[in-house]
């Protein structure tokens, strides 16, 4: 799965902060670093994020629409 419920949220916070680093990204998240850059990397893959000419993750989007339907698992 791509779009986990923790990577949203980080694209969400990305969005809100503006080019981070990995370390600040994490710090705002209060996640491990680890896990961020996984997280990012999965979703560079996909083109929801980019690392720019800095080093720092973004996202290139000014808006993202998803449309996707959740259903419980029962």
């Amino acid at each position: 799965m791509i779009l986990t419920p923790k990577r949203w949220t980080l694209i969400e916070t990305l969005q809100r902060l503006g080019p981070s680093t990995y370390r600040s990204l994490a710090s705002a998240l209060s996640r491990d670093v680890k896990r961020v850059h996984e997280d990012t990397a999965a979703l560079s893959e996909w083109g929801l994020v980019e690392v720019n000419d800095e080093g720092r993750i973004h996202v290139p989007y000014d808006v993202i629409h998803a449309d996707f339907d959740l259903r419980s698992v029962a």
